[in-house]
């Protein structure tokens, strides 16, 4: 850390720190409930699509993780189309839609 001997400028790396620290525990945190019935039938039908997708094993992206088959990827559109589905009923709602939003598919 390239502070020295300022304490202003150790004080100010902690709060940048912190700040990152903070906004990965909330990028961690689970998803809020549903804010309707509909809401909440549209999630599971994005979770079951989700599960459904195919991984191929013995093919490998450049970083090693698996690639899915062909049907897995027009099952893995589908459900990027639910999501798609999911982010407009949120906005009409007037609801932000990125907290429900995954990290990653499975």
């Amino acid at each position: 850390m390239p502070a020295g001997r300022r304490g202003h400028k150790i004080r100010e790396y902690k709060r940048r720190i912190e700040a990152v620290l903070e906004d990965e525990r909330g990028r961690k945190a689970p998803p809020p409930p549903p804010i309707s019935e509909e809401h909440a039938a549209l999630r599971r039908r994005i979770a079951e699509t989700c599960a459904e997708i195919e991984l191929d094993p013995e093919a490998r992206d450049a970083f090693g993780r698996p690639m899915c088959t062909a049907e897995g990827a027009t099952t893995a559109l589908r459900a990027l189309d639910l999501m798609f589905e999911e982010r407009e009923l949120l906005m009409r709602v007037g609801v932000d839609w990125r907290p429900y939003q995954p990290d990653s598919f499975p």
